[in-house]
């Protein structure tokens, strides 16, 4: 009953989506990727943490190089008492400083927490940790240039599934002003991704099947707008003013592939235009190359697409890309 109530029943895409798809072996768990383009040459920052159950323990930031192909883990400088578990994550420019934000499932101390880096060319360097009784289950996060960011909250009490079960709407986004932290919206049912630009905030519900757009305005979300529907998306990228959402068509496949690497997950990836709702399929793939595909993000005329518990990333041409 729990699997039929939350899985998503959209058709695939009939096409044999991307047939140019080239598998790059990175961390597991590359639930999120955001690109630099300042610290040196373009690199691509990858949320890298094991999270299937009896995995052995794997929690790092990793670099992907367009240029060379090259993969390698991003050193850290931080207190000895953070347990490094990434989950989404967001770049941003403070003034002059580049700042990579962190969610930070911590389920060896119970702990749930938004980390702050300073990016250097070969380490992040700690700044603080946001802890707050409104992050109760934090899944992403999208920073601003004044140094303030939002957080999206996948559930109102960590691990309750009854709330996906029943399509309750617990979830809150959270405002977070250096100081304190606010409710900026509320009312959704496993929010997930979450980004902004030029004003706007970007937020998707995988159980609600949508993808809204709102104004953002004194630590408020306000003039919700529903832009697409489409169903279980996940995080949100954007390229050239359209919105690229990875989506899992398929939720029952999505549990089963949780527990086994063997048990495939179709990934589909949605271009949508923010101003007039249109979409069309960047990426589809069945699963037997990449499986449940939570980011995808646009950059140089290629998509990047990476899985939630594999340790691979696909790399397609995507002319729509400049």
């Amino acid at each position: 009953m729990f699997l039929l109530s939350i899985s998503s029943c959209a058709t695939l895409p009939k096409n044999s989506a991307n047939p140019d798809k080239q598998i790059v072996t990175v961390g597991p768990g590359p639930e999120d990727i955001v690109i630099d383009t300042i610290t040196e040459q373009p690199r691509l920052l990858i949320s890298c943490n094991a999270r299937r159950k009896g995995d052995p323990y794997y929690g790092e930031i990793n670099v992907y190089y367009p240029g060379n192909g090259s993969v390698s883990i991003l050193k850290r400088k931080e207190p000895a008492n953070i347990h490094f578990c990434p989950h989404g994550i967001d770049l941003v420019k403070v003034k002059d400083t580049l700042i990579l934000l962190v969610v930070n499932n911590d389920g060896l101390n119970h702990e749930n927490s938004i980390l702050r880096y300073v990016v250097k060319k070969d380490e992040l360097i700690f700044m603080n940790k946001i802890v707050d009784p409104l992050i109760v289950s934090p899944n992403a996060v999208t920073g601003f240039t004044n140094g303030t960011l939002l957080i999206s909250n996948d559930a109102g009490k960590m691990g309750d599934y009854t709330e996906a079960l029943f399509k309750l709407k617990r979830c809150k986004i959270i405002y977070w002003n250096y100081n304190t932290c606010s409710v900026a919206a509320e009312k959704f049912c496993f929010a997930n991704g979450i980004t902004n630009r030029n004003g706007k905030v970007y937020l998707a519900s995988t159980i609600q099947n949508k993808v809204w757009q709102f104004d953002f305005t004194g630590g408020k979300m306000i003039n919700q707008k529903a832009i697409a529907k489409v169903n279980g998306p996940d995080n949100i990228r954007i390229a050239d003013g359209d919105l690229y959402v990875a989506c899992h068509l398929r939720f029952i496949a999505f549990l089963k592939h949780m527990q086994s690497p063997s048990n495939y997950s179709p990934t589909t990836v949605y271009r949508i235009n923010p101003v007039t709702g249109q979409k069309s399929v960047a990426f589809f793939d069945d699963g037997t190359k990449l499986s449940a595909g939570s980011t995808g993000l646009g950059f140089g005329n290629k998509l990047y697409v990476s899985g939630v518990f594999d340790a691979r990333m696909a790399i397609v041409n995507n002319p729509a890309v400049k």
